[in-house]
């Protein structure tokens, strides 16, 4: 699990990561962390693909409240836990979905308490977990635009990274539902979800990339696609 902290004082920092380890040992699940100390730094950093980010509600600069309003503005879907002193401003943090509140000092049956229910409220089969070489990253197949074989390995292309996969395409599309992909290619992996378009020999993205898709597939692709169309969104015109 990926994990985001912003706080202006680097000493939380520190023993909110000494709980987030107990944390971490106690339910055998893997965390990774990025240390932040204003919000600019926050939403500077490439990616913003979090699970969890712990937000200070006061801060130099942006404050806790405004860089969450732009992390929301740049569609980042991370469950934000606000970290402040003051019990009365609980009710401003539901203005960009706050996932959860926690008072300061934290306390660590409060922050096991909503780690617990984040892994809990999260649909486990709508993401997959995959070893990366910065460790364990936990991903939503809705984000996967498509995937593409690079040598042994393969690259996984979300709405917002580009992700290593140390492994082979076709171990990728054994992980993936059936239903929302299709291998297209010898080293291509697409989701219908993104699918913009396709003409007789590429597919064009919401993104506007694109992945080849052999003359051999073509008609299943397009007879599969047109079903993943007509069950999620029966009344959109798709050009194939």
């Amino acid at each position: 699990m990926r994990i985001a902290i912003c706080d202006d004082n680097i000493i939380l920092h520190e023993y909110l990561k000494k709980y987030l380890e107990e944390y971490s040992a106690d339910r055998n699940t893997d965390l990774v962390y990025d240390d932040f100390t204003s919000g600019a730094d926050l939403l500077a950093a490439s990616g913003n693909n979090y699970d969890v980010i712990f937000m200070d509600y006061q801060m130099n600069g942006l404050d806790g409240l405004e860089t969450s309003r732009r992390l929301r503005q740049k569609n980042v879907r991370s469950a934000i836990i606000f970290l402040t002193s003051y019990v009365h401003v609980v009710f401003d943090t539901f203005e960009v979905d706050a996932y959860r509140f926690l008072t300061k000092p934290i306390d660590k049956d409060r922050l096991f308490s909503a780690m617990d229910d984040f892994l809990l409220s999260e649909d486990d089969s709508s993401y997959i977990v995959i070893k990366t070489d910065d460790g364990t990253r936990r991903i939503n197949t809705a984000d996967i635009i498509y995937a593409e074989a690079s040598g042994k390995y393969c690259y996984i292309r979300t709405t917002d990274d580009n992700i290593l996969f140390r492994d082979t395409l076709a171990e990728l599309e054994k992980m993936l539902p059936a239903d929302s992909f299709f291998r297209t290619h010898r080293s291509y992996l697409a989701g219908y979800r993104h699918i913009e378009t396709c003409t007789a020999t590429e597919i064009i993205f919401d993104n506007k990339e694109r992945a080849l898709v052999s003359k051999l597939k073509l008609s299943a692709f397009r007879n599969a696609f047109l079903g993943y169309v007509r069950r999620n969104n029966p009344h959109q015109r798709t050009k194939l």
